[in-house]
């Protein structure tokens, strides 16, 4: 899946490393937390963090959007919110949380977080949401 990173997520960078091969590469901040495909030896990985950018847009980082769609209270305001933008159902069996589009298949977190990051009008709803958590 083709995903657009808008623009102000590309000025968010941080700077990770290969736990493999050591070597070190940057990626959006609202990827952090996410697998990758390491660009020198090609393993699939999760970057060890080694910096952060200075964020200038709205954008999360994956291991934030897990926190907002998983712990309470957070969950009880931003599921609702995904279930409107994308007719998702999200259950949860103990701390196990399962996300399904409406025809009842499984979506990937990961792909879900992607999408959000890729418009500015629901990337910015999530952050103010967010920030009154987190404040």
């Amino acid at each position: 899946m083709n995903v657009h990173i808008p623009d102000n997520a590309r000025r968010d960078l941080a700077l990770v490393g290969c736990p493999q091969c050591m070597f070190r590469f940057e990626i959006p901040n609202y990827r952090l937390g996410m697998r990758h495909r390491c660009p020198e030896c090609e393993a699939a990985i999760k970057p060890k963090y080694v910096r952060r950018a200075l964020d200038c847009g709205y954008s999360l980082s994956y291991h934030t959007f897990l926190q907002l769609i998983t712990m309470r209270p957070y969950r009880d305001e931003i599921v609702p919110l995904i279930g409107a933008w994308f007719g998702y159902s999200v259950e949860y069996q103990g701390r196990t949380l399962s996300v399904r589009n409406a025809a009842g298949h499984p979506v990937d977190t990961e792909t879900m977080h992607e999408m959000i990051q890729s418009s500015s009008r629901w990337q910015e709803i999530l952050y103010r949401k967010a920030g009154k958590f987190f404040r």
